[in-house]
């Protein structure tokens, strides 16, 4: 089928012969453009797609506990049990902490925060790296660490004085504190919309448990496994331990995260579909156009299997070159998507993405050539298959019935 004849008649019909009809021409030129614009747009959506799902495995989920052991009373000798926990197999670290929920308030603005308790000498490894990023450390009595988000809610600055209200619970009468800010923080994640960081001790004394941990926060070696682990470690462990895993609290953004990237996927697909069987269109005009011509290679002496051949090479070439661009558009997308970003949101003087409403304040990109490989692949297989078509219907030409006026 692809005889030396058929590959340079149908390379020149897709160098040189779009210039005998405009409509043919322009309707190849839409083609191309439209698997250009498909195979970019999937390369760049899918990269950052799994940027999103990379910033949760390796960002938020650093930050947050994969498995939370929560104590009914209270741990006491919260090293030793540290001691223990830590000794098992799917554990990679333990942190112990109190936390309380209350209303921060500064100049007649408030809040709704959660106050985490940590201790110096046992510090999460994702919160541990954001403080570094910012050299602070666990304040000390009476001291707090606040977002940035929470202090421009708030028009709060370091060593600038706030309260917090918590309210009665437990027996407990509702309380007034007043803390100083020693710094603030971002992590860049939803929790910036709520977390404000103070001592294990303090902490401990306002939640109703002193000189206690009220549980530990755990990392596990297999986050996807956390709720069989969860329960595998409560089994170990002395009566009055309960636990709740990172999919109760953060499990429905992976669920959306892995939904919006399938259907996005699917519907960006589609685009790509489409614009492959635009090929149909363009060939079938170029068959038409050069019915003549068949005729004529056909009294030349070429088969109808060399004629499938001329335009299944046309028709490829299209595709080749469309996906080529695609590809190259898509790659070059994904450097510089970030940076298209931060110039949006500093001519538009507004955030792109806010943690209100998304996971992360930033477009991540994980562009993966193993994804790029299969878009270009799948593209070029839909254009070839879209090419069989006109191709078959070109080689059904007669040459008596296109010649008899001639």
């Amino acid at each position: 089928m692809f005889k030396p004849a058929s590959v340079f008649i149908g390379l020149r019909y897709f160098f040189v012969g779009q210039r005998s009809a405009l409509l043919v021409s322009f309707i190849s030129l839409l083609a191309i453009a439209g698997l250009v614009l498909g195979v970019a747009l999937l390369i760049i959506v899918l990269s950052v797609m799994n940027g999103f799902d990379r910033e949760l495995r390796d960002n938020i989920l650093s930050v947050v506990p994969h498995v939370q052991l929560i104590h009914q009373s209270g741990i006491e000798d919260w090293q030793s049990e540290r001691d223990n926990i830590m000794q098992m197999d799917s554990v990679t670290n333990a942190v112990p902490y109190a936390d309380a929920e209350g209303l921060m308030s500064h100049r007649q603005n408030a809040r709704p925060v959660q106050l985490l308790g940590l201790s110096a000498t046992a510090m999460p490894a994702g919160l541990a790296s954001v403080l570094t990023r910012y050299n602070l450390a666990i304040p000390a009595q009476g001291r707090v660490l606040i977002s940035e988000v929470i202090a421009d809610a708030l028009n709060a600055k370091t060593n600038q004085r706030v309260s917090m209200i918590f309210p009665a619970e437990n027996g407990r009468s509702t309380t007034v504190y007043s803390f100083i800010v020693e710094g603030i923080f971002a992590t860049h994640t939803e929790l910036d919309q709520s977390l404000v960081i103070a001592s294990l001790p303090q902490v401990a004394e306002i939640a109703g448990i002193p000189n206690r941990a009220q549980g530990f926060r755990l990392q596990v070696n297999d986050q996807f496994n956390a709720r069989n682990i969860g329960f595998e470690i409560i089994n170990q462990l002395p009566f009055g331990y309960g636990f709740r895993d990172w999919f109760q609290t953060h499990g429905n953004l992976y669920q959306a995260i892995q939904l919006s990237r399938n259907m996005v996927v699917l519907l960006i697909f589609l685009i790509v579909a489409i614009a492959a069987f635009n090929v149909i269109s363009m060939l079938m005009m170029s068959v038409m156009n050069k019915r003549k011509d068949i005729a004529v290679l056909q009294t030349l002496g070429l088969s109808r299997g060399d004629i499938v051949g001329v335009f299944l090479v046309q028709g490829s070439m299209i595709g080749v070159v469309g996906i080529a661009l695609g590809v190259l558009l898509g790659v070059l997308g994904c450097y510089f998507v970030p940076n298209l970003v931060s110039w949006f949101e500093a001519a538009l003087g507004a955030p792109f993405l806010d943690t209100e409403v998304y996971p992360i304040d930033y477009i991540p990109v994980d562009m993966r050539w193993t994804d790029v490989s299969m878009i270009a692949g799948v593209a070029l297989m839909l254009n070839i298959v879209a090419t069989i078509y006109p191709a078959l219907r070109a080689s059904r030409t007669v040459p008596a019935d296109e010649l008899r006026y001639e």
